[in-house]
């Protein structure tokens, strides 16, 4: 099996976009006021969407560029960009003190991004009909 590397590369960059996007624009999105009010339900559910777009859209991408074994191409997305972004908490946890207890749920989580990216990957090759048009 031939693992295309650009492929990767655009989809662990484009992973870890929008994942800083996420942590970065989640607070301007919400509020102070809406974080610190009962509005807890909704906080969850666009953490939860946004993280979602996180591992739908690196994993098509990185499967549209590859071209071939989307399934996989998108799950070395998901496992790598889970990793890198987790080391990316963990440091800014050091550099500023703040409480990180990612390790604990990390394999959770290695299974659930890599299987969505691996997901989205397996319907962008799938969306490529035999003469190339989508």
């Amino acid at each position: 099996m031939e693992i295309n590397g650009k492929a990767l590369l655009w989809g662990i960059a484009i992973f870890l976009g929008i994942y800083v996007l996420h942590i970065s624009l989640l607070p301007l999105l919400i509020g102070k006021e809406a974080a610190e009010s009962g509005n807890q339900g909704v906080l969850y559910a666009v953490n939860q969407a946004l993280g979602l777009a996180t591992c739908l859209v690196s994993g098509f991408v990185a499967a549209r560029k590859a071209d071939h074994h989307g399934f996989v191409h998108g799950g070395i997305v998901g496992v790598i960009g889970t990793i890198l972004t987790a080391l990316m908490a963990m440091i800014w946890a050091i550099l500023t003190g703040a409480k990180f207890a990612g390790l604990a749920t990390m394999p959770f989580w290695l299974v659930v991004n890599g299987f969505l990216c691996a997901f989205a990957g397996l319907l962008a090759t799938n969306m490529v009909e035999d003469d190339g048009a989508i």
